[in-house]
């Protein structure tokens, strides 16, 4: 079993999960790509990591079998598993009064469930003391938008659930919550057609530090709490540029 510390990103085969990958992949982690779909782009991250060091594996975090699997499979090639971001999220945006109970269900499932399902298997199978958790919020959490009540809910649930994770899992896990601002992912320019340089201006213009978020600014910010804290547990960061203020 290799001495280095092993993190397993749900989602990570694109956007923000890609990018926490590849940054502790370059801080000496061994690292654990999960994705529900996109294989090639999996295996992409995989190469980029180097083949030694990752490790793929197909999972839908709402289905505990696949959760209790993916587990077993990184026991047998890492030996354990040192830190969970649980990252893994989808969206089903419609009107409240249109939403249906599929689009309801589906996004809690995922981001809600899944964190929970992860989240314990993880805490079932850690015997270190320095394990970490960290969950991703959202802005909406705090605030609400329109057309996403789901979303919302489920992260609103997710700031609560990291509450009660980091009361009952210290001192051993520690469990905190990111919150994201608007990072610069192809998710967000096509939803929000920021190809269009106005759309972009409009948006950059939101942002009190003038600039998207990268990938890289929400690894730096889970970094300083997997590698450098010792002393923090239950707590929301928001990682947004001023873009929203609580």
């Amino acid at each position: 079993m290799s001495e280095e510390r092993v993190i397993l990103v749900t989602g990570s085969s694109r956007g923000i999960g890609a990018g926490l990958a590849v940054g502790f992949a370059q801080a000496g982690f061994r690292v654990v790509i999960n994705y529900a779909a996109s294989a090639a782009e999996a295996e992409q991250v995989r190469r980029e990591i180097g083949e030694e060091r990752a490790l793929a594996i197909q999972a839908d975090v709402s289905q505990r079998g696949d959760v209790q699997a993916m587990f077993e499979r990184i026991d047998q090639v890492f030996g354990r598993v040192d830190v969970l971001i649980n990252n893994a999220g989808i969206n089903r945006d419609g009107p409240f009064m249109e939403m249906t109970d599929a689009q309801w269900d589906r996004v809690l499932a995922t981001n809600l469930t899944g964190t929970f399902i992860c989240s314990q298997e993880f805490a079932r199978r850690y015997t270190g003391d320095e394990g970490h958790i960290i969950n991703m919020g959202a802005t909406t959490a705090f605030r609400g938008r329109k057309n996403g009540a789901n979303y919302c809910s489920a992260k609103a649930g997710i700031v609560t659930l990291t509450k009660c994770m980091a009361l009952e899992l210290a001192p051993r896990i520690r469990v905190n919550c990111i919150i994201p601002g608007l990072i610069d992912t192809e998710e967000l320019r096509t939803r929000y057609h920021l190809d269009e340089p106005e759309r972009l201006a409009q948006m950059v213009g939101t942002v009190p530090m003038g600039r998207l978020g990268t990938p890289d600014d929400m690894f730096r910010m889970i970094s300083f709490i997997v590698c450098d804290s010792e002393y923090i547990t239950g707590q929301n960061f928001f990682v947004n540029g001023g873009y929203v203020m609580i």
